[in-house]
């Protein structure tokens, strides 16, 4: 998929939340949880020892769909983690396709049974989504962030610019999108879904902000503060 440009888009904005059919699941976990306690149900009624095997795939089933409702505290020059996770790796980069400067780059690492939503870690305009394909290396790898297949999402806010990016892991192979350029965010907002593990970059401006968190810490997307503002 092709870069977008702002002039290209609509303007519209995106919800903080967005409702699904079963309150604290993603809307694509419903068909799977229906079916499971369905054939739960049936289990019971014809073979009752064979239960507990769609029971627990059902369970597994909503572990990973979970998306839960979060509210981002009002915090100005506050910038929240992105993605559930640890904290991989802090380090300095150039960064070329949106910011074209000197940068912090923050890596979450977000296990299969993290939730796996990103959220937007400041408010601001959507300026820049662009997907690439590639491979499917562990979050881990130094090349996972070049080689992996991964989601750009660059957002304007109002003191500068900062970028998301989504990368797939060896399971979660399908990134889900949602947001488009010219979308309005507030802090929190969901930006997309990776699912059964993957790791999640945020690239800030070198200098902006002073860092509130370090390696191996976890996080939770929309809720830990992990920066604010060094002009605050």
């Amino acid at each position: 998929m092709e870069p977008h440009t702002p002039e290209s888009a609509p303007q519209q904005s995106v919800a903080k939340d967005r409702a699904s059919h079963i309150p604290g699941f993603d809307a694509e976990a419903t068909p799977l949880l229906g079916l499971g306690l369905g054939l739960t149900g049936l289990a019971l009624g014809f073979r009752p020892r064979f239960a507990p095997l769609p029971l627990a795939l059902t369970a597994l089933a909503a572990a990973l769909y979970r998306d839960p409702e979060r509210t981002t505290p009002t915090a100005p020059g506050t910038i929240f983690a992105p993605a559930d996770g640890s904290i991989l790796r802090i380090d300095e980069i150039y960064e070329h396709r949106f910011l074209h400067t000197d940068c912090v780059r923050i890596a979450v690492d977000t296990s299969p049974l993290d939730v796996p939503v990103c959220r937007s870690p400041a408010g601001g305009v959507i300026g820049y989504v662009a997907h690439v394909p590639g491979e499917y290396r562990p979050a881990s790898d130094p090349e996972a962030a070049e080689r992996n297949e991964r989601v750009y999402v660059g957002i304007t806010t109002a003191w500068g610019l900062l970028m998301v990016v989504q990368i797939a892991g060896p399971l979660g192979r399908r990134i889900s999108s949602k947001v488009q350029v010219g979308d309005s965010v507030e802090p929190g907002a969901r930006l997309g879904t990776v699912r059964f593990g993957s790791r999640t970059d945020l690239y800030i401006q070198r200098d902006v902000a002073r860092l509130l968190i370090g390696i191996g810490q976890h996080t939770a997307a929309g809720l830990t503060r992990i920066g604010e503002l060094a002009s605050l």
